[in-house]
Formats: C-alpha cells, structure tokens, sequence
C-alpha cells in the first residue's frame, strides 16, 4: 500500500496439489495474485509416475534416518525393495518418508526386511506385485522377424526392444520391468548403459 518502490531480493517458491488457473476460474484463488507468481511453473509428477525415483529416494532417506537414529541400516532385502517399489505411493514422498521413519525408529538390522514394512505395505505380497506387470507382451524372435518384413534382426535388437517396452509398460520402474522379464535389475542397467555409449 505504500506510494514508494521498494527493492527487496526475495524469491517465492509456492506448491498446490490442485490447478490454480481452475481455482481462480471457481473464485477460489485470487487470479492478480495467480499472475504475480505464475512465473515459472513446474510440474512435479507424483512419486507413483516417476519410475526409478522411488528406489533413489528411498535408499537415500534410508541412509539419513539410520544415522540419525544411530542404526545399522544399509539397504533393502530384495522382497521389501520390490513392494517398495510397486507400490502407488497415494501420500506421495511425505508417505514415503513415514513409512521408512516408522521402519527405522521400530526396527534394527543392516537390511529392511518384508516383516519391518507398516500398513499397508505389510499386506502386500511381493510375487504377486511383480506380477502385475505380467501383461507387458514378450515379443519373440520369430514376432520381430515378421513384423521387420521378413528380414532377421540382430539378436541385441528385438532384446533392446522387449526390454524398453517393458520398461515403458511398468512405467519407468526397472526393477518391475526386471522381474517380469526374469532377469535382474542390474543386467538391465548394463545393458542399457551399453546401448546409451553405442555398443551392442
């Protein structure tokens, strides 16, 4: 309200989980203020679209909340990682945070074993979430020779192939993707590591 500028070096940085723009459109956000912070917007997907994200985020807040609490917590048992993994995460990174809080400060051991997951994730069987991804399409040698007319792929090619679209049916997580193609998550972290400096 003053009648003089003043100069300030601040930077505003605000967070919605709803679309402002409809907000204002409802008359429930001011839409002068809207403008004044619409400036750069940036879209943060939820944790459940961002693939591989869960697995980094949770082995680093694993390593924060075991030095913290003075525990011997390193990593996850390869059940508890999978459910970890596959699971929605509706509460987002703040879910994830409590859920691995909780884990940390109720448990000891070097590894977060299946038995140490609170609700709901204890109700989640580990076989059987690596399953949903089961629909994901194994295309066979024989599928990609017919569908490249007739002419024979090289080996490396229909398996970068079968493995890129499983990674995309399961959303980006590799480690789903892994155990739907029964095979381990590192391998395919070689290989795609090889396919990325050109090699086969």
């Amino acid at each position: 309200g003053s009648n003089k500028q003043e100069t300030v070096d601040v930077r505003f940085i605000c967070a919605t989980n709803k679309d402002p723009m409809e907000e204002v459109k409802r008359g429930n956000f001011r839409e002068d203020l809207y403008y004044r912070l619409h400036v750069i917007p940036v879209h943060l997907p939820p944790l459940r679209e961002r693939g591989q994200d869960v697995g980094l985020i949770m082995h680093a807040l694993l390593e924060q909340y075991a030095r913290e609490e003075n525990k011997a917590f390193n990593g996850f048992s390869q059940e508890a990682e999978l459910v970890m993994q596959s699971y929605d995460w509706p509460g987002n990174v703040r879910q994830l945070q409590n859920v691995l809080r909780n884990i940390v400060v109720l448990n000891s051991g070097e590894k977060v074993t299946q038995d140490m997951l609170p609700p709901p994730l204890n109700e989640l069987n580990p076989v059987a979430e690596v399953a949903k991804p089961a629909v994901v399409r194994r295309m066979p040698v024989v599928d990609a020779c017919i569908e490249a007319d007739t002419m024979i792929q090289p080996l490396w090619m229909v398996e970068r192939e079968v493995i890129e679209r499983a990674i995309e049916h399961c959303q980006g997580n590799i480690p789903k993707a892994a155990a739907a193609l029964e095979v381990s998550a590192s391998t395919i972290y070689r290989k795609r590591e090889r396919w990325a400096n050109g090699k086969n």
